[in-house]
C-alpha cells in the first residue's frame, strides 16, 4: 500500500508531459496552416496584379488599333475614288522621301512591297540559328495614309540536337504616316505604328504570350543622305512580371549612290526591364548595303540587301548576324510624281 502514492504520482507526471507533448504539434499545425494561407493570399495578390496589368495592356493596345484604323478611313475620304488601287498608294507614296527601307530599322514611308529576310546568327551558346522569314512580308496601303503588314513567319533552324526547329509567331502590323514631305518640301516623314504577334510558334520557337509594340518612326534627308530611327517597347499580354518587357531603338544612316546603291550604318539598341533578363542591354552595329530598285513588270520592281550585325556590348544574346534581304516594290506605271521613282531614277 505504501507504493500507491508514488504510482499515482508517476501516472499523473506521465499524463501532464503527454499533454504537453501533443500541444506541441497542434501549434504547429496551426503556424504552417497561417504560413500556408499568408502564400496562398500573397499568390492570389501576385495572380491579380498580373491580371490587372495583362488587362490594360490588352485594353491600351485595342484602343491604339481603333485610333490607327479610324485616322487611316478619315484621311482615305480625301483620296482620289476614281483611281485604282495601284494608283491611290502610289499618289500617297509621292507626298513622301523616296527612301530605301533599311535592312533592320523600319521605315516611316509607306510602301507597297513584298519583303523576305533570311538570317544567321552566331547564338551566345556557341550554336548558330537560321532565320527564314520575319515581321516582314507583305505591306499595302490599303487607303488614306495608313499601312498593313503581315509579317513572314519564320522557320527557326537551330545548329543544336537539344533543341527542336520549328515555326515561330504570327505578326502583323498597322502603321499610320503622321506627316511628311517629299523631296521638295523638307523630305522628312513622321509616322506611328502598332503592331501584334501571336503565339503560334512550334516546340518553344515563340513567344509564351501575345505581345504588342507601339513604335514611334521618324526621318530626314538632305539631298543623297538620309537619317531614319525608330524607338519601342514591347506589351505583352500574358505574366509581363514574367516574360518582362523590351525596349528597342534602331537608326540607320543611309546614303544613295551611282542610282542604285544604298550603303548603309545601322545601330540597334535592346534593353529588357522584368522577367529573367531584366536590366541587360545590347548594342550592335550594322554595316549593310542595298542594291535595286530593278525593275521586272511595268509595275514592280527588286531589290537586294546584306548586311553584317556585330555586336558592341560584352552582354549580348547573339553576334555577327548575316542578314540578307529580297524586296519587291510596286508601283502604278501611271505615276509621274517627280523624284519619286520606282527604279530609282532621281
Amino acid at each position: 500500500m505504501s507504493g500507491l502514492p508514488w504510482r499515482d504520482l508517476q501516472l499523473r507526471h506521465l499524463r501532464e508531459k503527454g499533454a504537453d507533448m501533443l500541444m506541441i504539434p497542434s501549434k504547429t499545425r496551426q503556424c504552417a496552416s497561417h504560413a500556408r494561407l499568408d502564400n496562398a493570399d500573397q499568390g492570389r495578390a501576385t495572380h491579380r496584379v498580373s491580371k490587372i496589368g495583362s488587362s490594360l495592356n490588352f485594353s491600351c493596345a485595342s484602343l491604339l488599333v481603333l485610333l490607327f484604323l479610324l485616322m487611316g478611313r478619315c484621311c482615305s475620304a480625301q483620296s482620289v475614288n476614281h483611281l485604282s488601287w495601284l494608283d491611290r498608294a502610289s499618289k500617297t507614296r509621292s507626298d513622301q522621301p523616296d527612301w530605301v527601307t533599311p535592312l533592320i530599322t523600319s521605315s516611316a514611308n509607306l510602301e507597297e512591297a513584298t519583303i523576305y529576310d533570311t538570317s544567321r546568327k552566331l547564338q551566345s551558346n556557341g550554336t548558330d540559328l537560321v532565320t527564314a522569314g520575319g515581321p516582314r512580308g507583305i505591306q499595302f496601303v490599303p487607303f488614306g495614309r495608313l499601312q498593313v503588314t503581315i509579317g513572314a513567319t519564320p522557320y527557326l533552324a537551330h545548329n543544336d540536337p537539344r533543341v527542336r526547329d520549328g515555326f515561330g509567331d504570327t505578326s502583323f502590323a498597322f502603321k499610320y504616316r503622321m506627316a511628311s514631305g517629299n523631296a521638295e518640301h523638307g523630305g522628312f516623314a513622321f509616322s506611328g505604328q502598332i503592331g501584334a504577334s501571336i503565339p503560334t510558334g512550334s516546340h518553344q520557337n515563340g513567344q509564351p504570350s501575345a505581345i504588342l509594340t507601339p513604335t514611334l518612326l521618324g526621318e530626314k534627308g538632305w539631298g543623297n543622305f538620309n537619317i531614319q530611327s525608330t524607338f519601342g517597347f514591347s506589351l505583352p499580354l500574358g505574366d509581363a512580371q514574367t516574360n518582362g518587357r523590351q525596349f528597342t531603338s534602331n537608326t540607320a544612316f543611309q546614303s544613295h549612290l551611282f542610282r542604285v546603291f544604298y550603303p548603309e550604318l545601322e545601330t540597334n539598341a535592346l534593353g529588357y526591364w522584368g522577367g529573367k533578363n531584366d536590366g541587360q542591354r545590347q548594342v550592335l552595329f550594322t554595316p549593310g548595303l542595298l542594291v535595286g530598285r530593278f525593275p521586272v513588270a511595268r509595275s514592280a520592281g527588286i531589290t537586294f540587301g546584306i548586311g553584317m550585325q556585330v555586336a558592341a556590348t560584352r552582354d549580348h544574346a547573339y553576334n555577327h548576324n548575316l542578314i540578307f534581304s529580297i524586296r519587291i516594290p510596286l508601283q502604278s506605271h501611271l505615276s509621274k510624281q517627280p523624284n519619286h521613282s520606282l527604279f530609282g531614277t532621281k
